[in-house]
């Protein structure tokens, strides 16, 4: 069981340098500020609970700073205060506990929290070291004793833990994967953390907040930010006490109340020579873009190389099928020539099984690596990482360019704790890079502002600005297809008691028949085998080229492998399909179009499943709807509005 000690620094040359630490390894502190600066330093007391020893740090500091605001010097009779101030807080926070964990089976007699109090105070003469100043990390108590091994140990692990959030298991598991072996990991990292070099916080923080009625604990997880009923009370037998874990973050590893929790910001990377730059940022592309598409990628390599400062994000807006992807090469080659890290991040695991490879095959000279929750390569490093965004909460301040795809998508939107993960990501001065289709209000909000309206137009949306661009046109050139409203009153019945719905079966009736295959989306998973039913009996000779599938379905890869070889013509699907999967020839039926699963974003996104080959551009989108809705209108809106500025595009350009 570990154990942290709780003292106050005052300094002997200053009334003003006060202030109260928490240390796992006392011994590594009084070295530390032995080379530094003379100084007392009052212990007051340990625990084994890390996130009540930060919690009474924080009162205490708080106490401090009212007596150093007056000026007044720390007296013997102030530290006595402080040790009694520790114990009642301990109490106080012991009741609440016990008053709020009245789930929790195993109950203490004693006190939910440990608190031991240490009567000591030890004084700190300054020993200045001048053949140490200039050795790196903050390491120089470790360092002075040593040997090279020693200074090579800090070293290796100021690298391993560069620009990542770890909790102690995961450093643990880090070390373990890299096979690298260190003696003392707490006291080196301990070190980084007094030389500001590192944060250090316990997994979980509480704080005794005061109310009018009554006091009581308030929880945050350090690492995903969740409050409240997402943190759960429980005895623990690691610390031997009352603690709490977080069940928001809780497939990332267990975040507790005593489990340490280190971000480290990037440092200084190897500088690289020029041959070995030009090697990792160099592209093996053979495409071309189009005229359009080269302006859009060029808007965005320039926001990327900008050293303005507060021009941090920016958003590519473009249309399902205007090559996305493509447009981010030459932003990721800006970054990799300044010797930074990419980041590509995206809600879903499929998108970066597809991704990684892609990436690696345009610059075959960089480490590419895919993140995502069974990945093995999650502790490797990387010049550019393409990682699902809940694996991004183990990063922090480590890309010089972030790139987020489908910023619309779940699990991320309206996810606080996925745009908590991804902005921490990012390198202070960093850029932060938006791609979407479909961008979300708030982005289009903060980034788009739409040419106001006069008394001839409505309000237009801007080609470009400095924090975006808009690509309307897909790169073929083609038109969105625009989706066609249907309302048939009573759908869900008559598909329920298999009733004709003659606009369903005459429109895929009617793909079939022209060789081409057909996605019919459905907006709950218990309509899947229905559906699938509904059509093969009123389209029987095509039954044995239907088939269905779903997020839980344990044979998803298989038949979407299946629908993308032909071997099936219609696909009956929720919205798992709705992004990332192109089929050439294929139309879209949307049954029950007006549920809420179904919004504007979910509608575009499905019908740019349509029209995508350069071989096929057309086709046929259905929105069913058994009531009349906002979201299928909204959705034919937008893509009307994006054909009118590609074509005011187009001839704005000319012929070409």
């Amino acid at each position: 069981m570990r154990e942290y000690l709780l003292y106050v620094k005052a300094c002997s040359e200053s009334t003003q340098q006060v202030q109260t630490y928490v240390t796992p390894s006392f011994s590594v502190d009084r070295s530390f500020w032995q080379e530094r600066e003379g100084c007392v330093l009052h212990v007051i007391g340990k625990t084994a609970s890390l996130a009540l020893a930060f919690s009474l740090r924080e009162k205490m500091n708080g106490h401090l700073m009212e007596r150093v605001s007056k000026g007044r010097k720390l007296t013997d009779g102030d530290i006595t205060e402080l040790r009694s101030l520790a114990v009642n807080s301990v109490c106080e926070a012991s009741r609440l506990y016990g008053r709020e964990a009245v789930n929790v089976q195993e109950r203490r007699e004693q006190g939910w929290f440990s608190w031991e109090p240490v009567e000591a105070s030890v004084e700190v003469p300054h020993q200045r070291n001048d053949s140490s100043r200039k050795l790196p990390l903050g390491g120089r108590e470790l360092l002075r004793r040593t040997s090279s091994h020693e200074n090579s140990e800090v070293i290796a692990l100021s690298e391993l833990l560069d620009g990542r959030a770890l909790l102690w298991e995961e450093i643990e598991t880090l070390l373990r994967k890299r096979g690298v072996e260190i003696r003392d990991v707490s006291a080196i990292l301990h070190s980084f953390v007094l030389a500001n070099k590192a944060e250090w916080r316990s997994g979980i923080r509480f704080q005794i907040a005061k109310g009018w009625w009554r006091n009581r604990l308030e929880w945050v997880c350090e690492r995903c930010g969740s409050v409240g009923e997402k943190l759960e009370l429980t005895y623990c037998h690691t610390c031997e006490q009352g603690c709490a874990y977080c069940t928001a973050c809780l497939g990332m590893g267990r975040s507790k109340c005593c489990t340490p929790y280190f971000l480290m910001a990037v440092g200084a990377r190897l500088i690289r020579n020029t041959d070995s730059i030009q090697n990792v940022s160099r592209v093996e592309w053979t495409g071309k873009y189009s005229v359009d598409q080269a302006r859009a990628a060029e808007r965005a390599r320039c926001f990327v190389a900008n050293p303005r400062l507060g021009l941090s994000e920016f958003l590519i807006w473009a249309v399902c099928g205007a090559g996305k992807t493509e447009l981010l090469f030459p932003s990721v080659t800006e970054a990799l020539a300044a010797g930074g890290r990419v980041l590509i991040a995206t809600p879903r695991k499929d998108v970066v099984l597809e991704l990684a490879p892609r990436i690696q095959r345009v610059f075959s000279g960089a480490k590419v690596i895919a993140v995502h929750g069974s990945s093995s390569e999650k502790w490797e490093e990387s010049d550019i990482t393409i990682a699902t965004t809940h694996q991004v909460m183990r990063y922090y301040r480590r890309f010089s360019l972030v790139v987020l795809d489908e910023a619309d998508a779940f699990p991320y939107h309206n996810d606080p704790i996925l745009y908590r993960a991804l902005s921490r990501a990012v390198q202070k001065n960093g850029k932060l890079l938006y791609l979407s289709a479909t961008p979300p209000r708030y982005l289009q909000k903060r980034l788009v502002r739409k040419i106001r309206p006069t008394a001839t137009s409505s309000a237009t949306i801007p080609l470009f600005s400095d924090t975006h661009v808009l690509l309307p046109g897909r790169y073929h050139g083609a038109a969105l297809p625009v989706p066609k409203i249907i309302t048939v009153q009573g759908l869900h019945k008559c598909v329920q008691t298999n009733r004709a719905v003659v606009p369903f079966t005459e429109a895929v009736s009617a793909s079939l028949e022209a060789e081409r295959q057909v996605f019919v989306f459905v907006p709950r998973v218990d309509e899947v085998d229905r559906v699938l039913a509904y059509l093969q009996k009123w389209l029987p000779v095509h039954a044995g080229q239907m088939a269905c599938v779903h997020a839980a379905d344990p044979m998803r890869e298989e038949k979407v492998l299946a629908f993308r070889e032909k071997r099936y013509t219609v696909m009956v699907t929720t919205t798992i399909l709705e992004r990332g999967v192109t089929i050439p020839k294929s139309d879209v039926v949307v049954l029950g179009a007006e549920a809420p699963v179904f919004d504007e974003a979910s509608l575009v996104q499905i019908a740019g499943r349509v029209g995508r080959s350069v071989d096929d551009t057309t086709g046929s989108v259905l929105f069913l709807q058994a009531d009349r809705a906002t979201a299928p209108k909204q959705a034919v809106k937008q893509i009307t509005q994006m054909n009118h500025l590609a074509q005011r595009l187009a001839e704005q350009r000319g012929p070409s």
